[in-house]
């Protein structure tokens, strides 16, 4: 039943925080209130407890920690961007627990 409320909560703010027709469900800028990554143009929907709101933020440059997967949609570290690998935790435990943390590298560079 909490798991019900919470995500009612969820779903009306991100309706009341979207600023006009545009962004409501997809497309949601860096800092828009989301459910899942698919709505972010970053794809990536990032909270930082169980029970905060998520937020679309920016993927995880080089250096940064980053997740590898998520089974849920949302994240608690963004996966790397576009050429970059994250080397960590790659068990399905950590895909469940939302644990699989790891550093995002250059795949180019490291080979070399």
């Amino acid at each position: 039943m909490e798991k019900i409320l919470i995500l009612l909560l969820v779903a009306l703010s991100v309706a009341y925080a979207a600023p006009g027709p545009r962004g409501i469900i997809i497309n949601l800028e860096n800092g828009e209130l989301c459910m899942n990554s698919a709505q972010c143009k970053s794809n990536c929907c990032q909270h930082s407890s169980a029970l905060g709101l998520a937020r679309c933020t920016s993927m995880a440059s080089e250096n940064s920690e980053c997740s590898a997967k998520t089974l849920y949609g949302i994240y608690y570290k963004c996966p790397c961007e576009r050429g970059l690998t994250c080397e960590g935790d790659k068990t399905i435990v950590g895909s469940i627990t939302n644990t699989n943390f790891g550093i995002c590298h250059d795949a180019g560079r490291s080979k070399q």
